[in-house]
C-alpha cells in the first residue's frame, strides 16, 4: 500500500512550464545587485557574506574577499541592458536575434541556459507579465 502511495504523489508533481509561459515571463535584475558598466561592459558587483563558522575563523588569520566582479560578455551586456522589468522573454530574444544576427531558436536557447545561470545564482527573477 505504501508503494501505492508514493506512486501516486509522484504523479501529483507540478507540470513543467510550456514554451509559450517561458516566453510571457519578465526576466527582472535582483535590485540588491549592484552593476557598472566599464568600456561598453556591464560588470555586476557581487558581495560575499561569510557566515559560516569556517570562513569566520579563517577571517581572524587572514583578509578574506568581501566581493567580487563578473564582467558580461558583449552579448550578455546586451541582454542585461534589456532587463527593465517590462520586456518579456520573448521580446528580449527578438532583440538578440536581431543585433547579433541569430536565429530566433538560437536566441531563445541562448538566453534560457543564461537566465538560467543567473537565476541560479539570484541575480535575475521572473515576474508574470
Amino acid at each position: 500500500m505504501k508503494s501505492a502511495t508514493k506512486t501516486m504523489k509522484k504523479k501529483a508533481r507540478k507540470a513543467a512550464p510550456t514554451r509559450r509561459d517561458v516566453l510571457e515571463l519578465c526576466p527582472v535584475r535582483n535590485p540588491d545587485l549592484e552593476w557598472s558598466e566599464h568600456d561598453g561592459q556591464v560588470v555586476l558587483h557581487v558581495k560575499h557574506v561569510h557566515t559560516s563558522w569556517k570562513a569566520r575563523l579563517l577571517g581572524v588569520f587572514m583578509e578574506l574577499p568581501r566581493g567580487r566582479n563578473i564582467v558580461l560578455d558583449q552579448v550578455g551586456t546586451d541582454v542585461w541592458k534589456e532587463l527593465d522589468g517590462q520586456k518579456n522573454f520573448a521580446q528580449v530574444a527578438q532583440f538578440l536575434s536581431k543585433k547579433h544576427k541569430l536565429t530566433l531558436r538560437e536566441a531563445e536557447i541562448s538566453l534560457q541556459q543564461f537566465f538560467k545561470e543567473l537565476g541560479r545564482r539570484g541575480y535575475v527573477a521572473f515576474k508574470k507579465q
